[in-house]
């Protein structure tokens, strides 16, 4: 097995908007599929991906109360309403509405583990040219391969390992898993030494309609509609984790049945 180091990625623009409920997040699924994208391009297998969070600076302001306010872009009309080309959620019929987006200037570090990866000829072109959660990838620093995930990871000095936290969401009595998110959020980590955080984030898809073709779809699979499956992640900084094992920091998909996919840790520390 050979690992990938993909040090320092930095993407301009890319979105946050993880669920129509939530904005922000590492973006732990877009580092599954951006692996993915890469091995398909490379001709290798991306098994697992661990994502070392850098920065993230969200583009908008912040109003009274602390509010953020994301940046907004004004785009092809929207919807319609009863009115014949007019767009309802404008009042400015001249003008095109705001798009419900929300996005981020970023930099993360992956740490790739690779099937049949071979030679690395052609990587910096296909970085160059990639998108990175919706983002452009802008900069990278140089890709390394490594004999083993602690050599990779030893070649990171800095940033916060983004781990599973499933734990926290496991059902209790007398409360929903939407009760156990929002004090998840507002505790502490436990285990944790100096500047440790969770976060919530998208970490995988349920089916709500029947796979088939469709217009549109891409390179011609089935497609189904789906929401976003949203957990609890912790961000742990890279100088804690050096003792733990490679299955704490990296993420693999799984189906968990025909119509669910999610990304997970195989150990929760």
């Amino acid at each position: 097995m050979t690992f990938l180091l993909i040090p320092h990625l930095r993407a301009q623009s890319a979105n946050i908007h993880n669920a129509s409920f939530l904005l922000g997040g590492p973006p732990v699924l877009p580092a599954y599929f951006f692996a993915h994208a890469l091995g398909r391009r490379l001709n290798f297998k991306a098994l697992r991906v661990s994502l070392v969070h850098h920065y993230m600076r969200p583009k908008g302001q912040v109003g009274g109360y602390g509010v953020f306010y994301p940046q907004q872009r004004r785009a092809a009309s929207f919807t319609y309403g009863s009115s014949s080309g007019r767009d309802y959620s404008s009042k400015n019929k001249h003008a095109l509405s705001l798009q419900p987006v929300a996005t981020a200037d970023m930099c993360v570090s992956l740490i790739v583990e690779c099937e049949g990866l071979r030679t690395l000829q052609g990587i910096d072109e296909i970085l160059f040219g990639s998108r990175f959660s919706g983002g452009a990838v802008v900069s990278n620093g140089k890709p390394k391969t490594t004999p083993s995930f602690e050599e990779a990871f030893d070649l990171l000095t800095s940033g916060y390992v983004v781990m599973d936290r499933r734990d926290l969401l496991e059902r209790r009595e007398g409360k929903d898993q939407a009760q156990l998110l929002i004090e998840a959020l507002g505790s502490f980590p436990s285990k944790a030494r100096g500047t440790s955080w969770l976060s919530a984030t998208n970490l995988g898809y349920a089916a709500i309609s029947e796979f088939a073709q469709r217009i549109g779809s891409r390179e011609g699979y089935h497609h189904a509609f789906a929401e976003p499956l949203v957990g609890v992640v912790q961000y742990r900084p890279i100088r804690e984790c050096k003792d733990l094992q490679p299955d704490q920091m990296l993420w693999r998909s799984e189906w968990i049945s025909e119509d669910v996919f999610r990304v997970v840790q195989d150990r929760i520390d």
